[in-house]
């Protein structure tokens, strides 16, 4: 879209310097149940938002219309916004000149793939999973195709644009074998579905799923563990957070006083890459800056707090890129992160542990941890780990500690990556000694 007409508005209303944000997303879902198709919608959804310098203050609008009639408002709004923001800072509106990398997030193909292929794959991988487990007795599958475009112009004459699509696919099953019922969800992100495999994702589904079955609870003690990467990634995403320097600037992150120390272990280095090329890929942050690949965690060691405009200004900072929009206000938030791989296989870690528990399952992430003191208590389920393998299911179990003390006894890394929902790819790892309770 044009918005020539914006920005001549807004100088004819003094409003000064002035900026427009536009955001774009399209979504096709579809969802399989068994050998029908029980769901297919397809939604859109736009944003405009406008801000500005009116008489020195800071003023703002949004509207999900997108359009020449929606000018005249914006105008009015951020007017009569600024009669009660805050002083306005000038700098805040970022100006020509800085250097962006260009993040090949887009797949023509992918955007190109006509619905019926996608109801089609949703069809065979339901039917295929259980034609390989005939004890599975309930199949489900989601494929979301999601698309986006970020826009962002102001009247220093910056213009960004960024574009992006991924497929997302997941399956859930029930298995049954007596009375013993079970349950086995997984997904895969999906960037080029040229990639993707769908035998091996049909024969992984339906032999986790028969894993599963036979679970029970176990003795409540100290065992070692084992995280499946994307329980690595629940405990990095919400502990990564807390590096965040308006966190730190409201003595509410636990890395207060912490940075340039050794506060995790030595096995653990972290880093922000926003220009992975997958979902969570970006050029710019919400206020126009350019992202940037940094180290978060060197060997167990903070390296660096993440900085908005305002919080850098405030300590004497330069922004990391990292100005995200939350509940209508910027703070500085966490990027796409990669937790460096380790040396060991799986199998080798589970080796490596000997007797102990793997863990690939966590609930209650919302209520039962604390990300202000690091404390949790979350459900879990996985199997025993029996003389360096993989043993019997086991449910029902609680596994409870402390972020930052548990990601300070890790015993090994493995190098099993994967991309996860929680904008983490990570590993599994190895932790010494953490609590369990079961009967």
């Amino acid at each position: 879209m044009n918005f020539k007409k914006f920005f001549v508005a807004a100088e004819k209303e003094q409003i000064a310097p002035f900026e427009i944000s536009y955001s774009k997303s399209a979504e096709l879902s579809i969802k399989v149940y068994m050998d029908e198709v029980e769901e297919y919608t397809s939604a859109e959804d736009i944003s405009l938002g406008g801000r500005g310098i009116y008489q020195g203050k800071s003023g703002a609008f949004s509207t999900d219309r997108v359009d020449s009639k929606v000018i005249g408002p914006m105008m009015e709004a951020i007017k009569s916004s600024a009669a009660y923001g805050r002083t306005g800072d000038p700098t805040n509106f970022i100006s020509t000149g800085m250097k962006y990398h260009h993040v090949k997030a887009y797949s023509k193909a992918l955007d190109e793939t006509p619905a019926a292929d996608l109801v089609k794959l949703g069809l065979e991988i339901s039917k295929g999973v259980r034609a390989a487990e005939k004890r599975i007795s309930m199949s489900e599958v989601n494929i979301s195709r999601s698309s986006s475009i970020r826009v962002k112009e102001n009247s220093n004459g910056l213009k960004l644009k960024d574009k992006g699509n991924y497929l997302s696919l997941s399956c859930t099953v029930k298995i049954e074998e007596g009375k013993g019922v079970q349950s086995y969800f997984d997904y895969v992100l999906i960037n080029d579905l040229g990639e993707f495999d769908k035998e091996t994702f049909i024969k992984h589904i339906a032999e986790e799923a028969a894993k599963k079955l036979g679970a029970e609870t176990i003795k409540s003690g100290k065992y070692n563990v084992v995280l499946s990467p994307d329980c690595t990634a629940i405990y990095l995403a919400v502990l990564l957070e807390q590096l965040s320097s308006f966190s730190v600037s409201q003595h509410l992150s636990l890395f207060e006083g912490k940075l340039d120390q050794q506060v995790l272990s030595k096995k653990l280095t972290v880093k922000e890459d926003p220009w992975a090329g997958n979902p969570f890929s970006s050029s710019f942050d919400d206020e126009g800056i350019p992202t940037q690949r940094k180290t978060l965690v060197d060997k167990g060691v903070i390296k660096t707090f993440l900085y908005d405009l305002e919080m850098a200004k405030k300590e004497g900072k330069q922004s990391t890129g990292n100005g995200y929009l939350s509940n209508g206000n910027i703070k500085p938030s966490l990027g796409f992160v990669k937790v460096k791989n380790g040396h060991k296989s799986l199998d080798q870690l589970l080796e490596t542990v000997g007797q102990g528990l793997y863990i690939d399952e966590l609930e209650g992430i919302g209520t039962g941890l604390n990300p202000q003191s690091g404390d949790y208590s979350l459900q879990a389920s996985g199997f025993l780990i029996e003389n360096g393998k993989l043993g019997k299911p086991v449910c029902l179990i609680t596994v409870a500690g402390n972020l930052l003390l548990d990601l300070g006894k890790i015993i090994a890394v493995a190098d099993n990556s994967r991309l996860t929902y929680y904008s983490v790819e990570a590993p599994s790892i190895a932790i010494r000694k953490m609590a369990i309770s079961g009967k």
